[in-house]
């Protein structure tokens, strides 16, 4: 079963990868979206992220190592797709949702759980976002604790 999640933007942003970057890191974690992801030119599909550090309420008992990561991702002109498979690791799991809820807060959106059907504004997004991982717990199992350890940048485009 897939896990998705919708985001309903309301405003545009200037320089989108950077100010999604930052307000992903504004919440204890240090990642580097794509750096040649481009908004005006993607098409969709798998979005990887440098995951190099994240509150260590997340880490489950993991050690914290730089890995790769991500999710599906697809774009539109007011709406934004994330989708993760089941069996995802952990990472993805967690950076979907605070990917999805960092993009509603900085294009003043809605972050839409399909699964419930239940929608979020500002930091109420952010708070949806933490207890969607935590709600995970109890499922984390021995694929959730895969952990790709990153190489280059190149090895990922």
């Amino acid at each position: 079963m897939a896990f998705e999640l919708v985001v309903e933007m309301k405003t545009s942003v200037k320089n989108l990868r950077q100010s999604w970057q930052e307000e992903i890191n504004s919440h204890g974690f240090s990642v580097e979206i794509l750096p040649s992801f481009d908004p005006e030119t993607w098409r969709g599909g798998f979005l990887p992220l440098k995951l190099t550090s994240m509150p260590n309420k997340y880490l489950f008992g993991l050690p914290e190592v730089i890995q790769i990561s991500g999710f599906e991702f697809s774009l539109g002109a007011e709406s934004a797709h994330f989708r993760s498979a089941m069996g995802r690791p952990l990472a993805e799991l967690i950076l979907q949702c605070y990917g999805a809820a960092s993009l509603a807060v900085i294009t003043n959106g809605v972050y839409h759980d399909p699964q419930t059907g239940e929608s979020f504004n500002g930091t109420s997004a952010i708070n949806r976002a933490n207890w969607e991982i935590m709600a995970y717990e109890p499922y984390i199992d021995h694929s959730a604790r895969s952990q790709h350890l990153f190489t280059n940048w190149s090895d990922y485009t």
